[in-house]
């Protein structure tokens, strides 16, 4: 039996309902130290017709006309010591169905994108994501650049991808251009509203982890 191809294209408008269901599937069981909740459905819900969404960096995986995958990607910034700023970009969320995660969809997003993004003529791609998977894909810690967090730390989970070689050079701080980003991690009001509504559509409990 011939085996399914997965075909990556970009973003419609149509496939909105679709990726905010499977959003919300994709980290419903993901668990780290600090998490408080599944929110990566607000944040999409948040960046709906958001003006700092990169349109022709958003693609989605499908298999079987189902989409299974979905990366989305925002403009941000490095702020230099002298002043200067370095346009950058940055991805988040990337999710991939469950019955379908560790078939390497998420990695054929992240590279596709990639090269669609240096096709396009961006410099670089820094992210806060799982740290023991995007060195895989060629992502390094951010701190190997001089690179900072907006809170002057760098960790693991901080990483860079360069697109054209010594764009990062010398350092300086990630600036995240899409408010939304704080407003998920901060809005727990909205959040509530919205994911109330959210749970009666598609027949959800209600509660959810805070």
């Amino acid at each position: 039996m011939k085996k399914s191809k997965i075909i990556i294209r970009r973003e419609k408008p149509e496939d909105y309902e679709e990726l905010l269901s499977m959003t919300y599937e994709a980290f419903l069981t993901l668990h780290y130290p600090g998490r408080r909740r599944t929110d990566e459905h607000f944040l999409l819900y948040l960046l709906q017709n958001s003006k700092s969404v990169i349109p022709e960096l958003c693609f989605v995986a499908e298999l079987n006309g189902e989409i299974v995958g979905h990366i989305l990607y925002t403009k941000s910034e490095i702020l230099r010591a002298d002043g200067t700023k370095t346009p950058t970009i940055t991805f988040g969320p990337l999710s991939v169905r469950p019955t379908y995660h560790r078939q390497g969809i998420g990695a054929a997003l992240v590279r596709h994108s990639l090269e669609k993004a240096k096709e396009f003529g961006y410099r670089a791609v820094l992210i806060v994501g799982v740290p023991d998977y995007y060195p895989k894909l060629g992502f390094k810690r951010a701190r190997e650049f001089g690179l900072l967090l907006p809170d002057g730390t760098a960790p693991d989970e901080f990483m860079a991808y360069e697109l054209i070689p010594d764009s990062l050079s010398p350092g300086g701080e990630l600036r995240f251009l899409a408010p939304e980003y704080e407003i998920c991690e901060t809005d727990d009001a909205g959040f509530m509203r919205f994911h109330k509504e959210f749970a009666l559509k598609y027949g959800l409990p209600c509660a959810d982890r805070q």
